[in-house]
């Protein structure tokens, strides 16, 4: 329970530097505390203002009976989700990589400068350029510096997930605005419960609602980013300082005094602006003259919801969500390999433990399909590689799906399985971990809130392929029996003909007709006659 300075205080100003949280604030008539920072000096009997305040003043703040509701608070007018479903937000590198790292709190990814500063650095475009993120002592305080290690990776793992969602509610603020980098925007606490769907929590207090909203707004506005950006097409290449990525300007508590001379908080408010990347990456004026970009997606509310209800059950998945929504905004054929979804949605480290530890993997392999099942429930439906992801080391409840729902056909479909050579009741595979960190899929079927965040692709003509000399029976059948026979992988027979192995996959699917040369050569790498 927190405390509450009552009446008669006469500001000695003995009990505020006591707090250990600093959460004891000054004002023009005297000092009140920050009940979101207050947690009553759990670890003591007596709390550490109460033992220094002489004439008691002090007294812990009793529940608020009734309504929350007041006058006080400003309206909430939603400006985004306007259409109950959808909500266009800043897709950049910078604000993908922000949402990864509010997400995924990877240690590993971490260094320490020369001045013991904490910084996360990502490459661009192979190296060429680079993102420098740090972490904010301070969000209301830009002139502070940024944490050193061991404060940085301690705040690093107090991150919550669901401080991305906030992230991607000011993202998709910063496209409401023509010129984002010169304005500010103001969000309230209901605004957020009604994004996040906290109105529908009765299970939290009123003060629990606002603790929670305030430390989420918190760490998104921690995120401080430097960049050095190379030329991409007509756009040259930028350098920027060190800036946050939303810069908390204030917070504006709400209070209400009881009969007893208690102040109870009622209601937050937050004014926020996003930092100078905005004048690269969603300047809607210069991209027209081709010197800025104007990178945006568009942000189901759906998603949101489902990583407020879903985060402790299926915390991988919901890191997965996240990603995916950057990901898969551009709309062309994503194909994706396990490993990364297993890093993405658990850390490298974990990724590597289960590697290198024996039988370590058997968690970490059940706990990625049922998050994969997790996603196929929300929405996005995994579409796994025939290849590299078959049958029979894919997860049971996607072979399950096939089951049809009419009791008839469901005998059939039964019959017909005894009948199979892979059977559903069947063991997985003694080999299944090592096949699966080799596995790829081929993208997700996406729900239709998901298809509006895809773009469509053009349409390509495609040529036609030049027609097999008449009497040649190098097929692509041949050719991977060929190989197969002679023990050489892909990889293998690509560096000998001085191809992609790429190339061999293309041509081994029959996706195109091979040259005259390129059939020579192929003959006479493999022993064909």
């Amino acid at each position: 329970m927190a405390y509450t300075v009552k009446d008669g205080c006469i500001a000695c100003d003995s009990c505020r530097p006591e707090c250990p949280n600093d959460a004891i604030k000054t004002a023009a008539d005297g000092y009140w505390i920050d009940p979101t920072l207050c947690d009553r000096c759990e670890d003591l009997a007596v709390p550490r203002c109460v033992e220094a305040c002489t004439i008691g003043s002090l007294a812990p703040l009793k529940p608020k009976k009734g309504r929350n509701k007041s006058t006080l608070l400003p309206a909430a007018i939603p400006a985004i989700f306007l259409n109950g479903k959808t909500t266009p937000f800043a897709s950049s590198m910078v604000v993908w990589e922000a949402c990864n790292i509010l997400a995924q709190r990877q240690s590993l990814l971490w260094q320490s400068d020369r001045d013991n500063f904490l910084y996360h650095q990502r490459d661009i475009h192979r190296g060429q350029g680079s993102m420098t993120f740090r972490l904010a002592a301070n969000p209301e305080d830009p002139a502070l510096p940024p944490l050193d290690s061991e404060q940085g990776l301690a705040a690093l793992a107090q991150f919550d997930l669901r401080a991305a969602c906030l992230h991607l509610i000011f993202a998709a603020y910063a496209t409401t605005s023509d010129s984002p980098w010169e304005e500010t925007f103001v969000l309230n606490d209901q605004h957020i419960e009604q994004y996040l769907g906290l109105h529908r929590r009765k299970d939290l207090t009123k003060l629990e609602k606002l603790t929670l909203i305030k430390t989420l707004v918190y760490q998104a506005c921690q995120l401080r980013v430097s960049l050095d950006w190379p030329r991409q097409g007509h756009v040259k290449g930028f350098s920027l300082p060190e800036h946050a990525v939303w810069q908390l300007h204030h917070t504006q508590y709400y209070f209400e005094t009881d009969a007893e001379g208690c102040r109870h908080l009622i209601g937050l408010s937050f004014s926020l602006q996003p930092g100078v990347w905005a004048r690269h990456f969603l300047n809607r004026q210069d991209y027209r003259k081709q010197t800025a970009f104007y990178q945006y997606g568009t942000l189901p509310q759906s998603l949101l919801t489902e990583v407020m209800g879903s985060w402790q059950q299926h915390e991988g998945a919901m890191r997965l969500l996240l990603w995916l929504v950057f990901k898969l905004r551009l709309g062309t054929d994503h194909r994706i390999t396990v490993r990364t979804l297993l890093r993405i949605a658990y850390g490298e480290e974990r990724v590597t433990a289960a590697i290198t530890v024996r039988g370590a993997h058997k968690r970490l392999l059940k706990t990625f399909e049922n998050d994969l099942e997790a996603l196929y429930r929300y929405g996005l439906k995994p579409q796994f590689d025939p290849e590299t992801y078959p049958a029979e080391i894919q997860p049971l409840w996607a072979r399950v799906a096939e089951i049809p729902d009419d009791a008839d056909a469901a005998l059939d479909f039964w019959a017909d399985d005894a009948n199979r050579d892979l059977s559903l009741t069947d063991r997985a595979p003694r080999d299944k971990w090592q096949r699966l960190l080799n596995a790829r899929l081929l993208g997700f079927e996406l729900s239709e809130d998901w298809q509006q965040t895809v773009r469509k692709p053009k349409t390509k003509r495609r040529r036609q392929p030049r027609p097999e000399p008449a009497g040649d029976n190098l097929s692509s059948g041949a050719i991977k029996a060929a190989r197969q026979q002679l023990n050489l992988s892909q990889r293998a027979l690509a560096q000998r003909l001085g191809k992609s192995q790429s190339w061999i996959r293309d041509v081994e699917n029959g996706r195109f007709s091979i040259g005259p040369g390129d059939r020579a050569l192929l003959r006479q790498t493999l022993g064909l006659n």
